[in-house]
């Protein structure tokens, strides 16, 4: 979780940096509309949290998978439409409604993991997404050094989709260990049979007198 929460908040805080930028020279919008393009961005953030808020006790699992997922497809969508300014404005919403609630589901799985220790795992969680958002401006600040302002999205982009896949491979290996343990797997038959087997015989001799 951590993992994932780390590189969900270096991908977004990579080209989150520089959307004013973005959005002025790649987008084409004046000043005063990337104004309010930044109050839709954080009304979409409010929205992703409220609808989040709402569903994560009835969804606990997926919450964390659909948030990181739907940041990657807004991240690249801006990178590969961000220069067609409605498209640039769905995707910009996609973003701000991910930022929040990645955060938020993070912090709650985190909780269920360590449901007796919550305040390291609050600790932990918050250490971790601070760090995310050190690492991701200081990545935004060596791709738009090295490219353009179009390319920090793809960098969080893949950043997202590497977070999914952490969250993918977090799902699948205790489904592997479930198997593995399992009653009817090799090593599951092997435990049953020692449990099972019955007690060595044991001969007692009387002693003649």
């Amino acid at each position: 979780m951590l993992a994932a929460g780390t590189l969900s908040a270096t991908g977004a805080f990579a080209s989150y940096t520089y959307i004013v930028k973005s959005l002025g020279d790649v987008s084409g919008f004046a000043t005063d509309t990337v104004s309010g393009l930044l109050v839709v961005f954080g009304v979409a953030c409010l929205a992703g949290v409220s609808i989040t808020g709402a569903l994560l006790d009835r969804f606990p699992h997926s919450a964390l998978p659909t948030a990181v997922a739907t940041q990657a497809v807004g991240m690249l969508g801006l990178y590969t439409a961000g220069s067609r300014p409605m498209a640039a404005v769905v995707f910009l919403v996609l973003v701000g409604g991910a930022l929040g609630p990645v955060f938020m589901t993070t912090q709650n799985e985190m909780l269920h993991c360590a449901p007796g220790r919550t305040d390291i795992a609050l600790a932990a969680n918050s250490g971790a997404y601070n760090a995310g958002i050190a690492a991701g401006a200081a990545l935004g600040g060596l791709v738009l050094h090295l490219a353009d302002v179009r390319a920090t999205f793809l960098a969080g982009g893949l950043r997202a989709v590497a977070a999914c896949a952490v969250l993918l491979g977090g799902r699948l290996l205790p489904i592997g260990a479930d198997r593995a343990n399992a009653p009817d797997s090799p090593a599951g038959l092997q435990r049953t049979a020692r449990t099972t087997r019955p007690p060595d015989r044991v001969e007692h001799h009387s002693t003649p007198r």
